[in-house]
C-alpha cells in the first residue's frame, strides 16, 4: 500500500510502514509530512540558517560605521592640532619681532649709524630694518618662524640715555 520511491513523501512513507504493521491503526498522516507539503511553513533550522546573513550584515554595517566615526574623529584631531602649530608659529613670528626692536634697541645706543640688522636664531629668523627721521628712529621689524610672518615697526626716542616708544604698530600685509 505504501510504496517506496523517492523524496521527501517516499521516506516518510517508507519510514510510516516501518513502524506500523496494520494501515488502519495508523490512519493519520505524520507531522513531519505537513512541514514538506508546505512550503511556507519555516522551522526554527531555517530561522537560524537565515538570520547569520542579517547578522553579517549588521555586523558589517556598525564595524563601517564605527570606522568612519574613528576616521571622522582623526581628521578632527589632525586639522585642530595644524591650527594650534600654526597659532604657535604665529605667536613665534610676532615674539622674533618684538626680540629684533630689542635687538636694535641695544645695537643703536653702541652704534647710533646701525641701519639694519639680521638674526637667525633656533626658532626662525628676524630681519630688521632701521630709519633715522629727525631726532627719532622707526626700527622695522620681521619676524619669520615656520610659515609665519609677523611684522612690527616702533619708532623710538633716546631720551637720557633710555628708549622711549613714540608709537608700536603691527604690520599687516
Amino acid at each position: 500500500m505504501c510504496g517506496g520511491g523517492t523524496g521527501i513523501m517516499g521516506n516518510l512513507l517508507t519510514r510510516q510502514q516501518g513502524r506500523a504493521s496494520n494501515h488502519l491503526e495508523n490512519s493519520h498522516p505524520p507531522k513531519d509530512i505537513f512541514i514538506a507539503l508546505n512550503p511556507l511553513t519555516v522551522t526554527a533550522n531555517d530561522i537560524k540558517q537565515n538570520s547569520t546573513g542579517y547578522v553579517s550584515l549588521l555586523i558589517l554595517l556598525l564595524l563601517t560605521l564605527l570606522a568612519g566615526l574613528g576616521m571622522e574623529g582623526y581628521l578632527k584631531a589632525n586639522t585642530e592640532n595644524r591650527m594650534v602649530k600654526r597659532e604657535v608659529q604665529s605667536r613665534q613670528a610676532l615674539y622674533l619681532a618684538e626680540g629684533g626692536v630689542e635687538w636694535a634697541k641695544a645695537h643703536l645706543t653702541a652704534n647710533p649709524d646701525l641701519r639694519k640688522g639680521s638674526l637667525s636664531l633656533d626658532n626662525g629668523q628676524v630681519d630688521v630694518q632701521i630709519e633715522l627721521s629727525g631726532g627719532d628712529y622707526k626700527v622695522t621689524s620681521k619676524g619669520l618662524s615656520g610659515l609665519a610672518v609677523r611684522k612690527i615697526e616702533e619708532h623710538l626716542e633716546l631720551v637720557n640715555e633710555s628708549w622711549v616708544t613714540k608709537s608700536y604698530q603691527e604690520l599687516h600685509w
